[in-house]
């Protein structure tokens, strides 16, 4: 696992690129399949493992806060948790259970969302407004996040406000 994970880290923008377009291309049923599979686990723990990788530490310097993800959709009907902690231009997530600790935003959404949410293919406020995108606590962690992480279409040189920011992605 540890091996896959670097290989992973070190993939070019292109593989960001193709995972964006093979989810733009997917039908919605495509995605929901996926999504109810074994791989499920694979690629939400591949997306919150490379989470912490996209802060803009600059940016984030002199945040602090926490946000809970849960990722519903699971074939037995119950949800998926990790924990992103931003503090001093650090981030990391952690999967975390029915215990959780105080969280100042909670974000709750389907797992297809969020494959297209990090691919640059969901705009986050859309979402928001059309209740894809639950947000429960400080709103305004979520408007900041979108400003500490670097995001599709940007530059590599800090956030960028591709499909309404807020999106998590490789790099370029």
């Amino acid at each position: 696992m540890e091996q896959l994970r670097r290989l992973a880290a070190d993939a070019p923008a292109q593989l960001t690129d193709g995972v964006g377009r093979l989810v733009r291309e997917a039908s919605p049923e495509r995605l929901e399949q996926i999504m109810r599979s074994p791989a499920r686990w694979a690629l939400l723990e591949g997306i919150f493992w490379q989470m912490p990788k996209r802060l803009d530490h600059e940016q984030a310097r002199g945040v602090e806060t926490a946000v809970l993800w849960t990722i519903t959709g699971r074939p037995d009907g119950g949800a998926d948790s990790w924990m992103l902690s931003v503090v001093g231009g650090s981030a990391r997530t952690q999967r975390v259970g029915a215990s959780t600790p105080d969280a100042n935003l909670t974000i709750t959404m389907d797992g297809v969302e969020l494959l297209r949410l990090v691919s640059g293919n969901l705009d986050p406020m859309t979402a928001y407004l059309q209740g894809r995108i639950k947000l429960e606590g400080d709103i305004m962690v979520a408007a900041k996040l979108s400003q500490i992480f670097r995001m599709p279409g940007g530059s590599g040189d800090g956030p960028s406000t591709a499909n309404g920011g807020g999106e998590l992605n490789e790099p370029h």
